[in-house]
């Protein structure tokens, strides 16, 4: 071997090791926060999708039980209730609440058919598979949503889906 000025060695040099790092940290700062919107985006569709799943609960119960079902807002959250529920309750004072509001939460019902300036705050779905067609709004700590539910199609159309 040969000993000379112009040895070579082999490796990186701690420049470019702190300039490789360097580069790896920017691309980790841009992507953070998609990231976080991602799992914001995917908190408020865990919570629409509890949602849906109490309403095509009501839907079946309707449909199977071959009676009307009505989701009824309560302050501390909804219930389903049919007219024998509705009769025995009332003797109890008590809602059978289904679905339960957390804490900061509002779940808004739009009767959009509604005849009234003012409806109740219920929801009707009938034996022969068709429930009332509505839009439900929620605001809360995950962000916004807005769902427009039509009398026959089996899912809602997403109005607004704006997380936190």
């Amino acid at each position: 071997m040969k000993k000379g000025a112009a040895a070579i060695y082999r490796g990186f040099t701690l420049l470019e090791v702190c300039m490789a790092v360097a580069i790896g940290m920017l691309m980790v700062g841009l992507a953070m926060p998609s990231v976080t919107g991602l799992f914001a985006e995917q908190r408020l569709r865990s919570r629409m999708i509890e949602f849906e799943d109490v309403v095509r609960n009501a839907a079946s119960q309707s449909k199977l039980g071959q009676q009307e079902f009505r989701m009824r807002w309560y302050k501390e959250g909804i219930a389903v209730e049919s007219a024998d529920t509705l009769m025995a309750l009332k003797e109890k004072d008590i809602p059978p609440l289904v679905f339960t509001f957390q804490k900061d939460e509002v779940f808004q019902l739009k009767r959009v058919a509604a005849r009234l300036e003012k409806p109740m705050t219920e929801w009707s779905f009938w034996p022969n598979g068709i429930r009332e067609p509505v839009e439900v709004g929620y605001t809360g700590p995950l962000g916004v949503f807005a769902l427009r539910f039509g009398a026959l199609a089996p899912d809602p159309d997403e109005i607004t889906v704006r997380p936190r």
